[in-house]
């Protein structure tokens, strides 16, 4: 049996398959094959429109270029007027230190004491009721959960007719599951990242390569 007709999703039997004529069997081996060179060529051709649009589209402002390399379309920087006041906070603002988590959400809280007076080096012994607190935020270890379904194909031994099973409906056909299909609809919807970037971050972060 041809595999282009299977990519295509078109099962032909063994035994129809036996029964095409040579010249037909040779005719759909080669039109699979231009198929298939066909395919290869449309997507480096989309790969490279897409790099080529990232280069135009590649200004000061999104990239670290500098102005002078900016092309004539690109909207230009506008010099801030300056207002006179000092770099930094100014008088009455509100400060903002870093957000703490509560101490139920932490793995683990480890004490640290000092040991010696940094004045005299004399021992120093207690407990501090109000320790300075420092969270150390981590990501766990991330490897994609690979789950493989094999489609059995039987034969009906009263007409001999052949059967594949079908995948279950929650499956999806394309080979991803519904959070990695979600990831890359934010990261190419959302935050507008072109389809090379995405492939490169689901692979780089995630382990997972996509086509």
């Amino acid at each position: 049996m041809d595999e282009n007709c299977l990519s295509y999703g078109i099962e032909i039997s063994e035994s129809d398959w036996d029964k095409t004529p040579a010249s037909v069997k040779q005719l759909v081996e080669k039109m699979g094959q231009h198929i298939k060179q066909s395919e290869k060529r449309l997507a480096e051709l989309e790969a490279k429109q897409q790099e080529l649009l990232e280069k135009i589209n590649c200004t000061s402002k999104n990239s670290s270029s500098p102005p002078s390399s900016d092309p004539l379309h690109a909207e230009k920087h506008q010099e801030k007027k300056k207002s006179g006041k000092k770099r930094g906070g100014q008088p009455g603002h509100k400060g903002h230190s870093r957000f703490l988590y509560d101490v139920s959400e932490c793995e683990s809280v480890l004490d640290h004491h000092p040991q010696l007076c940094n004045c005299c080096g004399e021992r120093l012994l207690g407990e501090d009721s109000n320790p300075y607190r420092h969270q150390i935020v981590e990501i766990p270890p991330i490897s994609p959960i690979i789950v493989e379904h094999r489609l059995h194909q039987l034969m009906c031994q009263e007409c001999g007719t052949l059967t594949r099973a079908t995948l279950p409906q929650d499956v999806y056909p394309s080979g991803y599951g519904v959070r990695v299909v979600a990831l890359v609809t934010v990261l190419s919807g959302l935050y507008r990242h072109s389809q090379r970037m995405v492939q490169s971050a689901m692979q780089d972060i995630f382990g997972i390569s996509m086509s």
